[in-house]
């Protein structure tokens, strides 16, 4: 019997080494060892692809539900973490899966231990996107929970009161930032970070901030043309010194307040003034006779039409082409004799170069501003050369801008074979105005080059401004 032990012995140590090989034979190699897990999520007999799918979806939920409890100044602040989070489900499902490529003898070790103990492996997600966990931080409240008072302002019996702030503590967030870090790494979601905190400053007042919020550009009453040219009440300017208060805030002590003046300015014109003083003068007056065919009478009329009545508030511009619009039949208008590259040819709206070049005049002696102005390939037969203004749809504009306080008006009035456009705004002063045209001998042949200049005198007639308005060529 003793002789057989040895043998028995062999023949069991055979029989086991046998069953192991034949374990490490049958090991999956394609699959997840039995009861892996990876950050608690149970991965076991998964391929690679599937297990990183499943990480995948579990880093949705642990985006959703990622929340730490930060405490400050005795009160509690929730920091959702989530947006910060990564998590590299594939570099996490490569690790769990390099067990099962292990070397051939250690196969069957390796899956009798992960069936009797698991398969444990922890590989947490990280925050990466620093400005993500800044932004969570921010939403919280936390950077808001500063016992530091900064310095405030408000306005009081037209005077500007700062009331000077006082330095408490402030969340250092740079160190709440690697708490926070840590936490992650350890998947540690469950204790209350104590939040850290620094020495709190009280900035500079932002001055030029303060001074937007509080200054209000004076303006004038005026008309509102969203509105039936409602009157619209002045604006009483606000504004301070902004370089007295800044030398003042820089001597003034924590808790302390300083007082700056604000300074009111009225308006040149209010309601009132406006009301008793709208269009009741006539700044300008232009005539000249129309003639040529019933189809230009016809245009001339319609886009004297248009015009009339055109209201300008102070600062805004007039446009003939965006007033009139475009000349086609189907506007009413007809065709007549217009220039084309030099040559006379029928064009729709032909004649209403007459109306435009009659408002041009009347606008230079009302003083108002010149912005656009052509002249026509020849010298009117109806209007002096230099005093014309050529019009065409979508390329030849006039554009006129009113340079006054007041609204001003344009009157267009074809009636009796005469076409008259009266400017009718306020006079605040007596300016008069001449309109001076000086034909220059240096010309091209075949051409006349005229220079256009506008005079404006005082009322003792003493001159206040010469200004050349436009340069004309035309075709002889």
């Amino acid at each position: 019997m003793k002789r057989l032990i040895p043998w028995i012995i062999i023949g069991i140590l055979a029989l086991s080494a046998g069953g192991y090989l034949l374990l490490c034979v049958l090991a999956d190699t394609e699959h997840m060892l039995p009861k892996t897990t990876v950050n608690g999520v149970p991965l076991g007999n998964m391929t690679q692809k599937e297990a990183a799918d499943a990480l995948k979806e579990e880093a949705k939920k642990t985006r959703d539900s990622a929340k730490l409890i930060v405490a400050f100044d005795g009160k509690s602040y929730t920091v959702e973490i989530g947006n910060a989070l990564e998590l590299d489900c594939e570099a996490a499902a490569r690790k769990a899966f390099q067990k099962n490529q292990a070397k051939f003898p250690l196969r069957g070790l390796l899956l009798i231990k992960s069936a009797l103990l698991g398969n444990r492996i922890q590989y947490p997600p990280a925050i990466k996107d620093t400005k993500a966990l800044h932004q969570a931080i921010a939403d919280s409240g936390l950077l808001d929970a500063s016992t530091t008072v900064q310095t405030s302002y408000q306005t009081e019996d037209n005077r500007l009161i700062f009331t000077i702030g006082t330095a408490g503590e402030d969340v250092d967030e740079e160190v709440l930032t690697e708490k926070i870090l840590a936490a992650v790494k350890a998947s540690d979601y469950e204790n209350v970070i104590a939040c850290p905190d620094t020495h709190g400053k009280v900035k500079p007042v932002d001055l030029d901030r303060v001074y937007e919020e509080i200054h209000i550009e004076a303006a004038n009453a005026t008309l509102d043309p969203q509105n039936n040219y409602a009157i619209v009440e002045a604006v009483t300017g606000v504004s301070f010194d902004k370089e007295a208060a800044r030398t003042a805030l820089e001597g003034a002590e924590e808790g302390g307040t300083v007082t700056v003046d604000l300074i009111y300015t009225e308006p040149e014109i209010n309601a009132q003034n406006l009301t008793e003083h709208l269009f009741a003068d006539t700044l300008s007056s232009f005539t000249t006779k129309v003639g040529g065919t019933e189809n230009r009478l016809v245009n001339v009329a319609l886009a004297t039409e248009k015009c009339n009545g055109s209201i300008l508030i102070s600062g805004d511009v007039f446009s003939f082409n965006n007033t009139v619009g475009e000349q086609t039949e189907a506007t009413g208008f007809k065709t007549a004799n217009g220039t084309l590259d030099g040559q006379i040819v029928q064009v729709y709206g032909g004649g209403i170069c007459q109306v435009s070049s009659n408002i041009f005049a009347a606008a230079l002696f009302a003083n108002l501003g010149i912005l656009e102005r052509w002249e026509h390939d020849y010298v009117s037969s109806y209007i002096a050369a230099g005093v014309d203004a050529a019009v065409a749809w979508d390329a030849l504009d006039l554009k006129i801008a009113n340079t006054t306080s007041y609204p001003v008006r344009i009157d267009a009035v074809y009636k009796d074979g005469y076409l008259t456009v009266n400017i009718v705004g306020t006079k605040t002063e007596e300016t008069p105005v001449e309109i001076e045209t000086k034909t220059l001998d240096n010309a091209a042949p075949g051409t006349l080059a005229v220079e256009t200049y506008r005079k404006v005198f005082n009322a003792d007639k003493s001159q206040v401004f010469v200004e050349k308005i436009a340069d004309s060529v035309y075709l002889n």
